[in-house]
């Protein structure tokens, strides 16, 4: 499991380093007909690199449970509930109340 563990840290610090680019409004890596389309361009790579953050702390967490544990039913439970834990927080970042564009909110109720 350690050459597992070493692959998913250098993986994360890759992904890390991309984010934090990204964050920094710096979208020169960035391209496709969506980006292309877009006149926000600094706005909309901010955007894109809280979720390639988020992706880079979970590879790292999942490459140290894999050190720390030995058996691959608890690196599964302890991955499974670290994805559980990260979901709820965009659930409630994303859909907090306020957050829905207009046409997902139902109209008022006569």
């Amino acid at each position: 499991m350690i050459g597992f563990s070493i692959m998913m840290w250098f993986v994360s610090l890759i992904l890390l380093l991309v984010s934090l680019s990204l964050l920094r409004g710096n979208y020169s890596s960035m391209h496709g007909k969506v980006f292309n389309n877009t006149n926000d361009k600094e706005g909309y790579a901010k955007a894109s690199g809280k979720p390639i953050l988020v992706m880079a702390i979970g590879i790292a967490v999942s490459g140290v449970v894999a050190v720390v544990t030995s058996n691959i039913m608890i690196s599964v439970i302890l991955i499974v509930c670290f994805a559980i834990i990260i979901g709820i927080w965009f659930t409630n970042e994303y859909f907090a109340p306020g957050a829905l564009p207009v046409r997902f909110i139902a109209p008022p109720v006569r």
